[in-house]
């Protein structure tokens, strides 16, 4: 019995140790995927723009970036590994999401900008409703300093699909006499998930939430009225 047993382990070790086990890598083979988007997008493989649909060839064991764009829409990033382990489509179509922060903000030269306010009234009255402006629209004012003529609001964010957009006011007294504010309504954007305060992820954007389209409008039409 003993020497069975060992005749028949024998035999199983002889044919593994026969036998080819295959690995993933070699299934990978050169391919060819069609991509196909929406009409009016941008598309780039690999950083150089293409037109869809896109016939793209992927050596086996390479990854291929596809990057599609268009204006009102999320950016959308899809890398192809053709490894042996992913499965690569002979055809793929790539369907955008409508970007919310862009649905939810204008393009205006006010952003980023120093506007003029020429207020028609005396110092003191025009510091006070130059605070109840403010107030109305911004929760937190980080910095006022009236012997200056100087106030910043805090960072206030907003979340969106496509990012994270930060807007804060700032009003400075730029002339005396006659009395004059510059206002700045600074509008920045980061990508999803970023910190208030990560200065470094945020630019600056060309857009301002439709929250905050009145509050430059407001400051020169009611500061300037008696």
């Amino acid at each position: 019995m003993k020497q069975q047993l060992l005749c028949i382990i024998a035999i199983i070790a002889a044919i593994t140790s026969a036998t080819t086990w295959p690995l993933y890598g070699q299934k990978a083979k050169n391919r060819t995927i069609t991509i196909n988007t929406e009409s009016g997008s941008s598309m780039y493989v690999d950083g150089s723009q293409v037109t869809a649909p896109a016939k793209i060839k992927i050596p086996k064991h390479a990854t291929v970036n596809i990057r599609v764009e268009k204006v009102g829409f999320v950016t959308e990033i899809r890398n192809y590994e053709n490894n042996g382990i992913n499965i690569i489509p002979k055809t793929d179509f790539i369907q955008l999401t409508k970007d919310e922060a862009y649905e939810n903000s204008f393009v205006t030269n006010l952003a980023n900008q120093d506007i003029d306010i020429r207020p028609s009234r005396s110092n003191d009255e025009s510091w006070i409703l130059l605070n109840r402006i403010v107030t109305g629209s911004f929760d937190v004012i980080a910095i006022m300093d009236k012997a200056t003529g100087y106030m910043a609001t805090a960072w206030s964010a907003k979340s969106f699909n496509s990012g994270v957009v930060r807007t804060r006011l700032i009003v400075k007294t730029s002339n005396t006499d006659p009395l004059e504010y510059k206002a700045k309504l600074v509008s920045e954007i980061a990508p999803p998930g970023t910190s208030v305060n990560a200065d470094e992820s945020f630019r600056r954007w060309d857009r301002i939430l439709r929250t905050y389209e009145n509050v430059v409008p407001d400051l020169q039409s009611r500061l300037g009225v008696n």
